[in-house]
């Protein structure tokens, strides 16, 4: 068989490995290599950066913004006993009564309450005269009565 012209062939039948291109295979892989060595130690040290404590130390005097939670105070569906207001029933209204002295008397009315129920505990916080309480009572009466839809 002839050596076709062109090629070149070394003595022993072994190939020609003069042109190079082996050695620039090789010179990519190694840069690839390097790459992905180098990409691995950075995520590696984003890793490491997270740790329990903050960054910086936090301060006490800056005040932080805590939303209220459905269950805790404050909310609706509290969990445990039942409190007065649960077994009273639903609010129908809040009750402002302004004294004399200008000093204004809320009371939050439910629907199980009566009307001489809301009276005394108005009239815990701010004292009344009998005729005003009689009033006050009437009121309150006519108020839940139209409000439950019985009167």
């Amino acid at each position: 068989m002839e050596a076709a012209a062109g090629w070149r062939c070394r003595p022993g039948g072994r190939l020609d490995m003069s042109h190079g291109f082996v050695r620039h295979i090789r010179r990519n892989q190694i840069a690839r290599d390097a790459y992905e060595r180098a990409v691995r130690q950075a995520r590696g040290r984003a890793r490491g950066r997270l740790t329990t404590t903050p960054p910086r130390p936090r301060r006490p005097d800056q005040q932080v913004y805590r939303p209220r939670r459905p269950g805790g105070p404050g909310g609706d569906a509290s969990p445990g006993p039942p409190s007065p207001t649960d077994t009273r029933g639903p609010r129908l209204f809040c009750l402002e009564y302004e004294g004399d002295d200008g000093r204004v008397t809320a009371v939050i009315v439910h629907q199980g309450d009566s009307a001489e129920e809301v009276t005394r505990r108005v009239c815990a916080r701010s004292p009344l005269e009998p005729a005003l309480r009689r009033a006050l009572c009437q009121r309150v009466q006519d108020e839940l009565s139209k409000r439950r839809g019985t009167g």
